[in-house]
């Protein structure tokens, strides 16, 4: 079923040793039309002033934005991304939310909101993907 596929997709990808996981980012829920993931916070996370650093929020709505944009099994790649940071990141975690606002042939767009442990708004962000199934025959 695709219950099964998804939690056994979520437990493969959470143990690969990647960027990902060196950083603390999990995927917590994958569904079609959205993925969530999440951040543990620790003071590796933090920048010079003690907050959440820029870095890492960005990097976790793009992999949260990623998983949202292939949720069909198709391998994509960020095209582009652009965040607005609301306010300093602090806490024990931060949540990231995103949903596709269009899945393409060649790309998809999605949207994200990034939450810290007390539901408190800290970014939102907008991704585009590259499907890598179209980039690669294009050229």
């Amino acid at each position: 079923s695709m219950s099964e596929y998804n939690s056994k997709m979520i437990d493969y990808m959470n143990d690969v040793k990647d960027f990902n996981f060196h950083n603390g980012i999990k995927i917590v829920k994958i569904s079609e039309g959205y993925a969530e993931c999440r951040a543990e916070l620790s003071p590796e996370s933090n920048n010079a002033q003690g907050i959440a650093h820029g870095g890492l929020i960005f990097a976790l709505a793009d992999v949260s934005s990623g998983y949202a944009a292939d949720y069909a099994d198709r391998e994509c790649v960020t095209s582009n991304g652009n965040i607005n940071f609301l306010r300093p990141a602090m806490g024990r975690y931060l949540k990231a939310v995103a949903k596709p606002i269009k899945v393409g042939k060649k790309i998809s767009v999605v949207e994200c909101s990034v939450t810290d442990d007390r539901g408190k708004l800290i970014a939102l962000a907008t991704f585009t993907y590259c499907f890598i199934d179209c980039a690669t025959t294009q050229e």
